[in-house]
Parts: structure tokens; sequence; C-alpha cells
């Protein structure tokens, strides 16, 4: 046989042997998003099931239905394909949430596997309430959750787990105390055979507390005690009253006898709705696809390389530059993190949350307010109720001299931090002073007091209320070296007669009379009053620095024709000191 006879048979044969790649589909229904490599008709029954499990928990959790994300399914053609995406050696399946997303992914969906995607489900839920148990609670809460069965006859609820209680038949079990203290990280989990054993007794144990009649009604409390951080090792000898070699001993005693479904009333199953379409995904969003995927679990290297390829391909995709960007904050590389989400913003991102991260990262590294301030305009252009990101447009409008914009970010807040409450009433206090608005300012300045916790917030909030009631004006006073000076204090707020000539310490009388005569013969001008009380001889040692009112253009020294005055005069050991004169 010829070699290039060989050859083509060789490349025949290798052809032959070739998986086709395998056709993503995305498949919607309310809640919920599929994308499958299996059949259309496996992904609308997987979407009926995940709808009828939400209504499930709806009705019998009365979790509120804003409270549940919509949810990301991703279904692989087979254990394979799913092989290099498992989060453990002996996951088959596994749960992901995020800030924005939840994920479901899954080797196979069919409904054999309805009971793996109750599971999975089970904790979408949990992280939906924001509960988080240890690793075999959480864990046995989902496997009892997986025994849900839901039909237009009714709703079921726990009984047995053939694979469980088989396999706890025969294989040793795990202390009971290394169970329940088993990490979330344990190693324990990597191993198919001791992955089972946790598993398994995890959901024998969490079926016992749920049903057994000596466990049942103190279940509630243990939930308490689990969230609130008690270690299980202390929470179930307590609660219970057993030794954990006792509650052991009942667990064994439970998990020998075949326990039947509990029927469950009030459960109403939604009719089917008509089988949603499926649509094809490119390749390209199916990479995209993993590449997200990667990166809500934490793969960020994988991730990366996945999105930089992308980011070749289709470099105006802003949200392949907003990954990046997040893969470059968690790796620590803030200035590649603000490189990529400025790109990412340029093109046009829907993402509120990333163009208020970006501001923070380029106010923490000094970039000029003129690049940040457009982020955070995006961002609550994006996303009305952006609180934080309102905070901060607010701060720094204040600090350009646009009160008005600082008040209108501030007053759209519909809820301030308690970290930032103080600050939030003074920065308000302080934009409602700059543009006069005194009633609202010293409102403002006493909800600042309410809420000031330490003496220099008090003293703080105290200062802007004066200022409120106040106005900045300029007084004489006599410096250092004796010589007069123009300084600045506060004066009641709309204050007509305001005298700067009035110095600090100043014993101030204030007379009316007739000016008698005009000395000017020694190196002192001196004014005498005729008043009631009899002539007074008031010394003007600088009339520029006497407040004159109403008074002639100039003065001609010697007796007076008794022009009325008003005369405010500061009391020294002679004669008093002229530091204000009105002409009637």
């Amino acid at each position: 046989m010829g070699f290039h006879r060989i050859a083509a048979l060789l490349v025949l044969s290798i052809f032959a042997n070739a998986q086709p790649v395998p056709t993503w589909h995305l498949t919607r229904r309310e809640h919920f998003e599929l994308y499958s490599q299996g059949d259309d008709s496996a992904a609308r029954s997987a979407l009926l099931w995940f709808e009828q499990l939400r209504a499930f928990y709806l009705q019998k959790t009365g979790l509120p239905p804003e409270s549940l994300r919509p949810v990301r399914v991703i279904n692989f053609r087979s254990a394979r394909e799913y092989q290099p995406y498992r989060l453990g050696l002996a996951s088959d399946a596994h749960f992901i949430g995020t800030e924005n997303q939840d994920y479901i992914v899954m080797a196979a969906l069919d409904a054999r596997q309805f009971p793996t995607a109750a599971h999975e489900y089970a904790h979408s839920i949990l992280h939906a309430a924001g509960l988080q148990f240890p690793p075999w609670f959480a864990e046995g809460l989902a496997e009892f959750f997986s025994t849900v069965r839901i039909s237009e006859r009714g709703c079921t609820l726990g009984g047995d787990l053939p694979a469980r209680s088989q396999f706890l038949e025969h294989h040793a079990w795990m202390p009971l105390a290394d169970l329940i203290a088993s990490p979330a990280d344990s190693a324990l989990r990597d191993n198919r055979e001791t992955a089972a054993v946790f598993y398994s007794q995890s959901w024998a144990l969490v079926d016992m507390l749920v049903l057994s009649p000596q466990y049942a009604l103190k279940f509630g409390e243990l939930i308490t005690a689990l969230t609130s951080g008690t270690p299980a090792t202390q929470a179930l000898p307590t609660i219970y009253g057993k030794s954990l070699s006792l509650v052991t001993g009942d667990l064994h005693a439970w998990t020998a006898i075949k326990h039947l479904p509990v029927p469950l009333s009030g459960i109403q199953v939604a009719a089917e709705t008509p089988a949603p379409k499926s649509v094809n995904v490119s390749p390209l969003q199916a990479r995209a696809l993993m590449a997200e995927m990667l990166l809500a679990a934490g793969d960020l290297e994988r991730s990366r390389t996945l999105y930089s390829d992308l980011a070749r391909e289709t470099p105006q995709d802003a949200a392949v530059h907003a990954a990046l960007g997040n893969i470059a904050l968690r790796q620590g590389d803030n200035d590649r993190a603000r490189e990529q989400w400025k790109l990412a913003i340029a093109l046009g991102i829907q993402d509120a949350t990333l163009c208020y991260q970006f501001a923070a990262l380029g106010d923490r590294a000094g970039v000029p307010e003129a690049e940040i301030r457009p982020a955070l305009e995006r961002a609550v252009q994006l996303k009305s109720d952006f609180d934080d990101a309102r905070y901060q447009l607010a701060l720094m409008e204040k600090n350009a001299g646009h009160y008005d914009a600082a008040i209108a970010h501030l007053r759209a807040m519909r809820i301030v931090a308690p970290s930032r409450v103080f600050n939030y009433w003074t920065a308000m206090t302080d934009a409602l002073l700059q543009l006069d608005r005194r009633d609202e300012a010293r409102a403002a300045s006493k909800k600042a007091m309410e809420h000031a916790t330490t003496a220099v917030e008090r003293a703080r909030a105290t200062q802007l209320e004066y200022f409120a009631v106040t106005d900045l004006d300029v007084q004489f006073t006599v410096g250092k070296n004796g010589r007069a000076e123009l300084s600045t204090t506060r004066v009641p707020h709309a204050t007509a007669d305001w005298n700067p000539f009035i110095e600090p310490g100043d014993k101030i009388r204030h007379v009316d009379g007739a000016l008698r005569e005009i000395e000017c013969s020694g190196a002192v001008t001196r004014f005498v009053v005729d008043t009631p009380e009899g002539p007074v001889t008031l010394a003007i040692p600088d009339p520029g620095h006497v407040q004159m009112r109403n008074a002639p253009s100039e003065f001609t020294c010697g007796p007076q024709k008794s022009t009325k005055v008003a005369v405010d005069y500061a009391i020294t050991n002679s004669d008093g000191l002229v530091r204000g004169m009105q002409f009637k």
C-alpha cells in the first residue's frame, strides 16, 4: 500500500470518528433562559419544570416575586462537553450566584435530571433569600428539595432518595461531628466516593430534621442559630438536648425506614403556555457565554484568555471590554481595569454599576473630575435610583459651585446609608447656605445634629446652624502692634445697623442729644453732646474709624447749631470713644 493511500485512509478515519461541533440554542420563558446543546423538546420541558419550581417556592416560602432574579441555565450535551467547566471533580451540575446574574450549569437536562435541576434551583432560592448556611446544611437542604414532585394532581416533598439511601446502606458513614464541621473547600467533595458520602449523609440528616416528629418542631430554631453563625456542633446538642452520638443513632434509625413523600396542599400549578421557540446561538456568542460563565465561577485566567480573543475579533463589543475590566480589577490591575472600562463606556455599555466603579477607581487614582463626571452621569442616566452615584455627583457639583445641581442629586436619593447620613446633611446645609436659602439650611443643619455621633460632628453641626442665622461681615479690631485692623466676623442675619467699628470687648452706650460743640484744639477731636442727663464729651481719635450716618460733608470746629444726633460710644476711663453717630 503506497504512502499516499495510507495517508488518505488515515484522514478519512479521523473525519469518520470526529464528533461534530455541538450547536447551541437559546430558549426563553419569562423567568428563565436556557442555553442548550440538546434538542428543543427537552429544553421546553426543562423550562416548564423550572417555572413550576419557581411557583412552588413563591407559594410555600412567601418570598416576594421580585426577589427571585431571572436564572440563566446552561445545559451541555453530555458529561464530556461539561467536563472542562466542572467546579469540582465530583460535580455534575453547579449553581453560581453573582451580583448581577444567577447561573445553573448542568451536564445534561432531561426528565431524569429534573431532581438535579431542583437541587441547583434550591441554591438559587437560598441565594435570593440571602441565607448563608454551612455546607452540610445547604447541600442537604438542596437534596431535600430535589425530591419535590409537581403535577396537576398536587405536589409532594420528601420521601426516599434511592441513590442516597442505598449508598448509605453499603458504605461507611462519616462521624457526624466531621460532617457538620466540613468547610466549603473540603477535599472530601473532590473525590466521588467521599463526596457521595457527604451528600448522602447531609440529605439524610436534613430529611430527619425537617420531617421527624422528634426534630421537626425545632427546625426553625436551628435555622436561626445557623444563620447567626452558631457552629452546628454547638447548635444541634443545644437545641435538641441530645449529644451528637444520640443524634447519629436517631439518624441511622430514620434512614433505615423508606419514608413516603409528604403531600402538600395549596400548590397551584400554572397552566402550560405555548411552547417557546428556540433560536440558534452563533459560535461567537457561545464562546462569549463560556467566557462569562468562567468569569462568574472565578476562573479568571481562562476567562481572560477567551475574552481577549473576543476583543481582537469584535473590538467594538462593549460587554467584552467590560468583562476584561472586571477580570483586571479582580486580579489587582486597577490601571488596566480603568482602561478597559473607559473603552466600554465609550462604546455605550449599558451597565450602571460598571460606570460607577470606573468613577470610583478613577477617583482613587487621582483622575481629573472631567473624566469621572461623565461616568457618574451615565450611571444615573441608566439607573435613576443609583444612590451611590448620585451622592458622589452631588459632592462633585457642590465642590464645583453648582449648588442647585448638588441639592437636586441629594434630594433624588431614596436611601441614605447610615455611614454617610451626617455628611449628607452637612453637604445639603452647605449648598443651601451658598444659595442663601436660610430657613432650609437651618432645618438641614438640625438634621445633621440629629445624626452627629462625635464631638467634632456636633461642633460642625452647631457651626452650620450658626452660619444659617448670621452673615459674614468685617469689623475693626486692635492688632498685637496696637494698630486698628480689619477682621471678619459674623453678625445676625439681615442686621441693618451693623457697625464694624465696634470692637470685641467694647462696653457700648447709646445716647440721644444735640451736638453743642466740636473741639479741635488738641491732638484728639472731641464732640460735646447735650443729653437729658447733662453734657457728654466724646473723643474721636481717628475720624476714619467712626460710622457716620447722614453726616454733613464737612465739619466746622467750634459751637454747633444744636443738631440732633444719636451716638454709640465705648466707655473708657476718660472720654467715651465714638463708634457711631447718626445725624437726624
